[in-house]
């Protein structure tokens, strides 16, 4: 592959998905970015188009009009995902759905629109961000580490897949990202006033707000995506940001099972043991 890469980015409208279109894009990529809805003030980095991840024609037209336009895609960048927080009790099933439809079944649906250009390129990347919610359930986020662990299984069985093609898969698992999914993160509707949940639900979502103040700004990520995209060898696995998050996937095979949850739910900010009645 030269410089002019034509890479490919889902969830381009914000965050990760924004900031590494426009990295990529800064960096001599041909840029494609695509999410439901524009990014505000876009500066015409990279090339936007509306395209919705959870459906099938949809998809099908994006890659259709890329291959047109650019004639091949060599990396895709899998960044769309939506996270919607709250007891899984309590979690209605469309919200469930629609973090399943986009995080995992989006990532599924794009890996197949562009793998038969790949193959006929005999070559290919495809770069998706997981999380370390996708290596250890996160408490009052079971849906969305749902999601994201079947990234992890679909990415390792579709390696050994297309291996043989010349197609790298990577998966990147960064740990709290600064974003603004801080300032409009999503809470199930499904929560009642009185829920018997709700002192560790709010202790939990203070926790993750201060960790994603002081974890890696997006920008950074965005700049370690771009030197995967350029690296020749690129490792399957990655897991940016602060080291205390990067050594828990590691701590997870060490320490007893019941230990390692305790003090992963103490770090998360569940703090209070509450008895059922009688």
């Amino acid at each position: 592959m030269n410089d002019a890469r034509v890479v490919l980015v889902t969830g381009a409208s914000s965050g990760i998905g924004r900031a590494s279109a426009v990295c990529l894009a800064q960096s001599g990529c041909r840029v494609f970015g695509i999410a439901r809805t524009a990014p505000p003030a876009h500066d015409g980095s990279f090339v936007f188009l509306p395209v919705d991840v959870r459906d099938d024609s949809s998809v099908r037209e994006c890659v259709s009009r890329v291959l047109r336009e650019a004639a091949r895609i060599d990396v895709l960048v899998n960044c769309a995902g939506v996270i919607v927080a709250g007891p899984a009790e309590e979690m209605l099933a469309d919200e469930i759905m629609d973090q399943v439809q986009t995080n995992l079944l989006g990532t599924m649906r794009m890996c197949q629109a562009v793998l038969p250009a790949m193959r006929q390129q005999r070559g290919g990347r495809i770069i998706t961000v997981g999380s370390l919610a996708g290596l250890m359930g996160l408490p009052f986020q079971s849906a969305y580490s749902a999601s994201k662990f079947g990234i992890e299984g679909y990415s390792e069985s579709l390696q050994m897949e297309v291996q043989d093609f010349g197609i790298r898969v990577v998966v990147v698992d960064p740990g709290d990202i600064a974003t603004e999914i801080t300032l409009h993160r999503k809470e199930t509707r499904g929560s009642r006033s009185g829920s018997p949940y709700r002192q560790n639900f709010a202790g939990a979502m203070r926790s993750q707000a201060a960790s994603e103040q002081h974890g890696w700004k997006v920008e950074r990520l965005a700049r370690f995506i771009e030197r995967i995209v350029r690296s020749r060898w690129p490792r399957f696995r990655y897991t940016p940001g602060p080291l205390v998050e990067r050594i828990s996937p590691v701590a997870r095979r060490l320490i007893p099972g019941r230990l390692y949850l305790k003090i992963l739910a103490r770090f998360n900010g569940v703090r209070k043991n509450i008895r059922p009645p009688g």
